[in-house]
């Protein structure tokens, strides 16, 4: 289930990250906020769920919030 999980983190994490570099339109700007939303829930989520203490180190220190900086 970890695999999972950081597989499905990674691309959503790749995927919001090409979209914040190209957000110049109310659309694209609310795709951002969705993938902040999702990338949050999973995160909340894999914590509640004690899933979190097994992702990579590089998805624990991952800032959700930064893409809407």
């Amino acid at each position: 289930m970890e695999n999972f999980i950081e597989d499905l983190l990674s691309v959503l994490i790749e995927e919001a990250e090409e979209t914040k570099t190209n957000a110049i339109d109310d659309f694209e700007k609310g795709k951002l906020f969705g993938y902040y939303h999702s990338i949050s829930t999973i995160l909340s989520q894999s914590v509640a769920f004690n899933v979190y203490d097994k992702l990579p180190e590089r998805l624990q220190e991952y800032i959700p919030e930064n893409l809407l900086r």
